[in-house]
């Protein structure tokens, strides 16, 4: 009974990890004799180990990551353009307690996805929240959120993770009502809300992906007044891979 209503305790304390293990844990206790203090400073940590280890896989699953990729995963030999020292500066996450910007430049294939992915991991797993986007999940949301008239609520969940990243910005052009939500939440976040994006174009074409010369500028000189730009400049991985494998031609005959 005792035992019962301490369980019930333990869980409205929130600690279900304990309330959960209770009776292993007090059978090791009474067979190692261990101290009073020893036995609490042991479930204190389990707890917190057990919560951390939650929250953590939540965070994960809320920032909807298409994969899971590290740094540890990323060859810096085969992007020699790339700077490995600004890549590990990104990586304390200083730049999202700053309000800062990374922004990924290059062709198809060169990795700006990957690192876009390890940045987001790094941020997670020391413990500030993420969303990652699509260009495409952009448009189709906001075409969504239109029809509902919700879109500012669009605008303000997009707001709120610590570090926003959306990934293949200008392999299309956004309409004008993607464009004027992307400048939105750009604006919302200025300053306050890291993001990290990725594109395949240069800065002079961004009026072309949103329609829109002057409001490209704005948007640009939001992003880029605080923000680091790794322009890539290499080869791709995935062709690479090709070559290795006698798919892809390493060089074409006439």
């Amino acid at each position: 009974m005792m035992n019962e209503l301490l369980i019930d305790r333990l869980r409205k304390l929130g600690w279900h990890h304990t309330a959960n293990q209770l009776d292993s844990v007090l059978e090791d206790v009474s067979k190692d004799n261990v101290s009073y203090s020893e036995f609490l400073h042991t479930i204190v940590l389990q707890e917190i180990e057990k919560q951390e280890s939650g929250q953590l896989e939540k965070r994960m699953k809320q920032a909807k990551l298409p994969y899971n990729k590290t740094i540890h995963d990323f060859d810096f030999t085969f992007q020699p353009s790339l700077s490995e020292k600004q890549v590990k500066e990104t990586l304390t996450c200083r730049f999202i307690s700053n309000g800062e910007n990374r922004i990924l430049l290059g062709p198809p294939g060169v990795g700006k996805t990957h690192l876009a992915i390890s940045f987001a991991v790094e941020a997670i797993t020391k413990g500030y929240t993420a969303l990652f986007l699509t260009s495409d999940d952009l448009v189709e949301q906001c075409r969504k959120a239109n029809e509902k008239g919700t879109l500012h609520r669009l605008v303000n969940r997009w707001s709120r993770p610590d570090i926003l990243i959306i990934d293949e910005v200008g392999y299309f052009p956004f309409d004008e009502l993607t464009a004027n939500v992307f400048f939105q939440v750009v604006s919302k976040r200025y300053e306050k809300g890291a993001m990290v994006l990725t594109s395949n174009k240069s800065y002079l074409d961004w009026g072309n992906v949103f329609g829109d010369e002057v409001l490209a500028t704005a948007v640009l000189d939001r992003l880029l007044h605080h923000a680091i730009t790794f322009n890539i400049k290499g080869d791709s991985y995935r062709l690479r891979e090709k070559k290795k494998a006698g798919i892809y031609p390493a060089k074409l005959t006439t």
